[in-house]
C-alpha cells in the first residue's frame, strides 16, 4: 500500500511537471524557481547580518562568514560571487551608497607567516569601507584596510594598506593612480 502511494505521488508530480512545461516552457519555470530561491537566500542573509541599511541589493550567491560582524549602510549594491569574510574579532563595515562589483573579496582573518606552524597564529583585523566607494570586479581587500570616502578601487586590485578619500587605486599591491577632484 505505501509503495502505491509513492508511485501515485511520483506520477502526479510528473504530470504536473509536463503540464507546466507545456504551458509555460522549461526556461520560464527554471527562472521562476531560481528567482524564488534567490529571494529566500537574500532574506536569510539580511536577517543574519550585524546591521543592514535600506535599499541594499544583495546577490543570491553572496558568500559570507561570521555574518554578525558584517555591517552594511544604506543604498549599497553588492555584485554576484562576492565574499565578505569577517571573523570573530574582525568586522567588515561598509558605508552608504557603495557599489561593490562582482567577485570582490573582503577578508579580515590572516596568519603570521613568520610563526610556524602557520596555522598556530590567527590574526584578525577589521575592514572599513567609507561612503560613496566603488570597488571594481575581482578586487581583493585584505585585513586591516580602511578605504576613505569617495574612492575607487580598480578591477583586480589587491589592497594591502589604507586608501585615502577621493582617490583611484589599482594594481598589485594597489597604489594611488590619481586623485579625484569633485565639484
Amino acid at each position: 500500500m505505501p509503495e502505491q502511494r509513492v508511485e501515485d505521488a511520483i506520477s502526479a508530480q510528473s504530470s504536473a511537471k509536463r503540464y507546466l512545461e507545456s504551458k509555460y516552457g522549461v526556461d520560464k519555470i527554471k527562472r521562476v524557481i531560481f528567482s524564488a530561491l534567490a529571494r529566500a537566500n537574500t532574506i536569510s542573509i539580511r536577517h543574519s547580518l550585524g546591521g543592514i541599511g535600506k535599499n541594499v541589493i544583495l546577490p543570491y550567491d553572496l558568500d559570507i562568514y561570521c555574518p554578525q560582524n558584517i555591517f552594511i549602510g544604506h543604498d549599497v549594491t553588492i555584485g554576484r560571487g562576492t565574499v565578505l569574510w569577517a571573523s570573530s574579532k574582525g568586522k567588515i563595515i561598509i558605508g552608504n551608497r557603495c557599489a561593490i562589483s562582482t567577485r570582490v573579496c573582503l577578508i579580515t582573518p590572516t596568519h603570521d607567516y613568520q610563526q610556524l606552524p602557520i596555522s598556530s597564529v590567527g590574526i584578525n583585523r577589521s575592514i572599513s569601507v567609507g561612503s560613496d566607494v566603488w570597488i571594481g570586479v575581482g578586487a581583493i581587500i585584505l585585513p586591516g584596510v580602511k578605504i576613505g570616502n569617495g574612492s575607487v578601487i580598480a578591477a583586480g586590485a589587491v589592497v594591502t594598506k589604507d586608501v585615502p578619500s577621493n582617490v583611484v587605486v589599482g594594481g598589485i599591491p594597489a597604489s594611488i593612480i590619481k586623485k579625484i577632484i569633485r565639484n
